[in-house]
């Protein structure tokens, strides 16, 4: 009965369009009152002790750290940098679009936001240069992916505080992927521009030209390094990284390069705080929904119901992954990693798939539901750029799509390829 109500409230209520979080949190206040199998108060000390973790401090800081980078001109420098070795091949734009969102996303651990920085920029010099603007949208949305499988990852750290699964592993582990991905799309970005006839610049930059656009960028590419390496050099935490990274861009921004206004600061603190309240409410929401689920006993039951079917372990594993892509065309990607990952994990576990390799298989289908309706968070950021619809957008992704998906199977089923460096460290 309590599952009933719990889920069935929950699809009507996503039915009418009621945000999320507030679908999360009327549902489970609604199963609590007809089952009263616990007191109401529940949800408030569920969501309370949710938020109150050190190792979700982590997500607002690097939401903070990604919002200085946009504003203190990081974005810009990584684009001159790229376009300097890789602007003058076939559709060489592209290939400095992919290149600078690879980068970006080493610094702000968010789809989205990596699509709104380089996007910005890079959509209108595309369409300048006579690609087409459907084109030049689904490249960046694509590449925008890249924001949550390269470390540091917003969902990823999501994934680990839910599961208890290590971060740091997490993060090591997303960096083969991440690197694979973005040469996938490279080259079908590549392969695209060629049949369309879409040039480079034409002209290679000298030497000297790629020295000056380094040391213009070389303090914002060192940022990966000063954070990924004091996580795995055992120097700080996750979270501490996350401190690390808001210190490193404020200085950057406001003292190194000077694009940073006193002017701007609260416009900057308003965007932080706006965007982590979304993802905080999210989280709490998705938590406390979920507790409710394991006093239901739904992952047990759904455990025992796939691990009993009468079919080898790949092809569960394969549904599995289905229903991971599928979920996400619908759902928020830090709300399905909550719900689903405690209901999954022992599933697949079961089944012989570490953890790890398991966060790194979600967070790839999450970046599919980025680029699929109706959800679709990155198509909607590109649609605003590039002032197409979101159809438009959508139809220009799809090759992209088709290979992330592929790409996404092959990880599943060849985990060496995620946990090589992950065992490599251990």
């Amino acid at each position: 009965m309590g599952t009933l109500v719990l889920f069935g409230s929950f699809i009507v209520l996503m039915l009418l369009s009621v945000p999320i979080a507030f679908a999360l949190a009327i549902s489970s206040i609604f199963t609590l009152l007809v089952t009263e199998k616990m007191p109401i108060e529940f949800i408030a000390q569920g969501m309370f002790s949710t938020v109150d973790s050190y190792a979700l401090m982590a997500v607002p800081l690097f939401v903070f750290a990604g919002i200085l980078m946009e504003y203190g001109g990081l974005s810009r420098r990584l684009i001159d940098f790229a376009k300097s070795f890789v602007g003058h091949y076939t559709g060489g734009l592209a290939g400095v679009t992919i290149v600078a969102c690879t980068i970006f996303a080493a610094l702000s651990g968010s789809g989205p936001a990596t699509v709104a920085a380089i996007g910005g920029i890079m959509v209108p010099a595309m369409v300048k240069e006579k690609y087409e603007a459907g084109f030049s949208a689904g490249v960046v949305a694509s590449a925008g992916t890249l924001g949550i499988i390269i470390p540091p990852s917003i969902p990823l750290i999501i994934y680990g505080i839910t599961t208890n699964t290590s971060i740091g592993d997490l993060f090591i582990a997303g960096v083969i992927p991440g690197l694979l991905i973005a040469i996938l799309l490279w080259g079908l970005s590549y392969y695209i521009s060629k049949k369309k006839g879409f040039v480079g610049s034409g002209e290679k930059a000298t030497g000297k030209e790629r020295w000056k656009y380094f040391n213009e960028a070389k303090w914002t590419l060192l940022m990966p390094i000063i954070v990924l390496g004091g996580i795995y050099g055992g120097i700080f935490t996750p979270t501490e990284a996350a401190g690390v990274a808001v210190g490193y861009s404020a200085l950057l921004g406001i003292f190194v390069y000077r694009e940073i206004k006193w002017s701007k600061v609260p416009e900057i603190f308003t965007q932080t705080t706006l965007i982590s309240g979304i993802i905080l409410i999210i989280v709490a929401t998705a938590a406390t929904y979920g507790r409710i689920l394991t006093v239901e006993q739904v992952p047990t039951t759904v455990a025992n119901f796939l691990i009993s079917l009468p079919v080898d372990s790949w092809v569960i594993i394969a549904l599995i992954v289905l229903l991971l892509i599928f979920i996400g065309m619908f759902m928020e990607t830090l709300a399905g990693i909550l719900l689903l990952a405690p209901i999954l994990l022992p599933v697949v576990m079961e089944l012989g798939m570490h953890p790890v390799h398991f966060g790194i298989i979600m967070i790839l289908a999450a970046e599919i539901g980025f680029l699929t309706p109706p959800v679709g968070d990155n198509l909607n950021v590109a649609s605003a750029i590039s002032g197409l619809s979101l159809e438009q957008v959508a139809k220009a992704t799809l090759p992209f799509t088709i290979a992330l998906i592929t790409l996404l199977f092959i990880f599943t089923f060849l985990p060496e390829l995620v946990m090589f460096l992950p065992n490599l460290l251990d």
